[in-house]
């Protein structure tokens, strides 16, 4: 069966969405250890992929990165079978036979893929399974930027939050445009908060797949208890539907914050239904409100140096994720020397 796509912006409620799917009998998807976001710069640094030299150290490097992932994965990984299970010499490739692996070892059906930077392949995917599943998952741009500044996977200060948010939000609607109702659904999720019931039951005849009332079940699930004990930013997907867990950047961020998203983002809250708390008078004050100021990146070391100290007391993944740094930087390093030798002695 076709693969599912959660795409969007993180601290949407992804991984809320993932766990539910996860727990039906037939979907499995795994937590995401970004293929195609750590890898795909670094792709043509591995020369012709068409050589099985290059490909094979490609797949090594890939696979050596899951294994590194701080929210491990319950199966080892076969370089050789993602050698052959490939349908093609490129990256995406590697990704899916990857998947294809994993889901292989899962019993279940079809498998699906969490990496809200999937949003940026959309294309890519489309060109081997054009009837792939996206579930195009929409929050309130001001309540992530309020779960971003206590998160160690994305910026900290709310006018880098919303500026992603925003560019994100651009690309997610381009393909509401392009696509067809029957290979993209908005999920909101509010309205996953509101009424999970329907919502799922929507979800789940998107995807042509019976509802199944384990999913309203999914945190009792094993796979919800772990992700909710390695690190503090998962902790919530570990308890049940928090039905109140929107609109609390009313009270946690401050007036400034949120005329500074609402300057940046309007266009794209307004598309998506989310009223503003502030109505700029003149176009002077929303573009003052948007301008960048100068303390913004010392906001955005500031933050970051208590969210990650916060974690490293706090997580049980900081030595694999300390780990993963270290090999995509130095797999970042070498390619990098190595393309730059070969270019230099093919020049010559």
């Amino acid at each position: 069966m076709d693969p599912v796509f959660i795409i969007g912006t993180e601290r949407s409620g992804t991984n809320l969405l993932r766990l539910i799917l996860n727990s039906h009998s037939g979907i499995s998807i795994p937590h995401p250890p970004h293929i195609m976001k750590n890898f795909s710069t670094l792709e043509p640094f591995y020369g012709d992929l068409g050589a099985d030299r290059n490909f094979k150290a490609l797949i090594n490097d890939v696979v050596s990165m899951v294994e590194l992932h701080p929210y491990p994965w319950e199966i080892r990984l076969d370089r050789e079978e993602v050698f052959r299970q490939s349908c093609g010499r490129d990256l995406i490739s590697v990704f899916f036979a990857i998947y294809a692996q994993y889901l292989k070892k899962s019993g279940k059906k079809r498998w699906g893929c969490k990496s809200t930077f999937m949003l940026y392949h959309v294309a890519a995917i489309r060109r081997y399974y054009p009837h792939a599943k996206f579930l195009y998952m929409v929050r309130d741009g001001r309540d992530v930027a309020l779960s971003a500044k206590n998160s160690i996977f994305n910026h900290y200060c709310v006018y880098y939050t919303a500026g992603l948010w925003k560019k994100e939000q651009r690309i997610g609607i381009s393909w509401l445009k392009n696509l067809t109702s029957s290979d993209i659904m908005v999920v909101k999720y509010e309205d996953l908060l509101g009424d999970p019931e329907n919502s799922l039951k929507s979800i789940c005849g998107f995807l042509e797949e019976p509802f199944e009332n384990r999913m309203l079940d999914f945190s009792g699930e094993q796979e919800a208890k772990k992700s909710g004990s390695i690190s503090i930013s998962w902790k919530n997907t570990a308890r049940p539907i928090i039905s109140d867990n929107a609109g609390k950047f009313r009270k946690g961020l401050n007036t400034r914050e949120i005329m500074v998203f609402e300057a940046i983002a309007k266009e794209e809250m307004e598309y998506f239904s989310y009223p503003l708390e502030n109505i700029f008078s003149k176009d002077a004050e929303r573009n003052d409100a948007a301008a960048f100021k100068i303390w913004y990146p010392f906001g955005e070391i500031f933050l970051m140096l208590q969210v990650q100290v916060r974690h490293i007391l706090s997580d049980r993944n900081n030595l694999l994720r300390f780990k993963k740094y270290l090999f995509l930087n130095f797999v970042r390093f070498s390619r990098l020397i190595k393309w730059k030798m070969k270019s230099g002695n093919m020049r010559k």
